[in-house]
């Protein structure tokens, strides 16, 4: 499906957006697929809540940092999972709805991702086609780039609007803003920046995922939302045989 087309001149560069597989990796797996079957992808930029809430934890990350076409930045589930493997304080907005599911993810948590996990950066900057881009997963404002997972750095979630994007990002410097966070999809333009949020890849309240695709050439840019179908029997399943924490919650929620 494509949304906005603005495409002019020769193509210079397609970039693959994924965020928040949230350990769902037959997800994972479907669009990393389709990815690849294209073969006109030059890279892919992963926004972040790779791990946290699905069950499927080494698995997901196994696939993710095998990939040498893959760049990525920390989420706000993956900083607070990191928190518990750090012995640092975690997050209060947190701690009543997801404690307990953290602390069962960092139990299974393979110990050779958590130096890599501990060195993600939280934004990616580029300049293509003197185009400015930032890659992050939600907003953080500047004052609170460097500030721990525990003062809660990522700003609150506001529905989606070309307003309430103009407002919510308006301290960042960029033509191009892509974000996860929010799960559902989110392409407005103001006439300065474009925003642009593909969706979850893992938690959709349903058996597909979706991921984004933004085409880069010498004069404009598209962005693409792919959503496919998946088999999401076994994963589901899954929170029973675990016996995942939070799992209620996690089903009325996100599935």
């Amino acid at each position: 499906m494509l949304i906005n087309e603005l495409m002019k001149g020769d193509i210079i560069m397609k970039i693959a957006i994924i965020t928040d597989v949230h350990g769902n990796y037959d997800a994972l797996e479907t669009v990393l697929d389709d990815i690849d079957r294209r073969e006109d992808v030059d890279k892919i930029i992963n926004l972040g809540d790779n791990i946290g809430i699905g069950h499927e934890t080494n698995k997901v990350l196994d696939s993710i940092f095998e990939r040498e076409d893959m760049e990525m930045i920390a989420g706000n589930h993956d900083e607070a999972v990191m928190s518990i493997v750090n012995g640092t304080p975690y997050p209060e907005d947190l701690k009543d709805k997801f404690y307990e599911h953290h602390q069962w993810i960092e139990s299974h948590l393979d110990e050779e991702y958590h130096e890599v996990l501990n060195q993600l950066p939280r934004f990616i900057e580029q300049t293509i086609c003197g185009k400015k881009m930032l890659f992050i997963h939600y907003e953080i404002d500047n004052s609170k780039l460097n500030t721990t997972i525990d003062g809660q750095p990522f700003s609150p979630i506001v529905e989606p609007s070309a307003q309430n994007m103009s407002t919510l990002f308006q301290d960042k410097d960029a033509d191009v803003i892509v974000f996860g966070h929010n799960h559902t999809l989110h392409l407005f333009d103001d006439k300065k920046k474009l925003y642009f949020n593909p969706g979850s890849v893992g938690l959709n309240n349903g058996a597909y995922a979706v991921y984004g695709i933004l085409t880069i050439t010498d004069s404009e840019f598209s962005v693409e939302r792919i959503k496919l179908p998946y088999d999401n029997e076994e994963f589901l399943l899954g929170f029973s045989e675990k016996h995942v924490p939070a799992k209620q919650l996690i089903f009325d929620k996100f599935l």
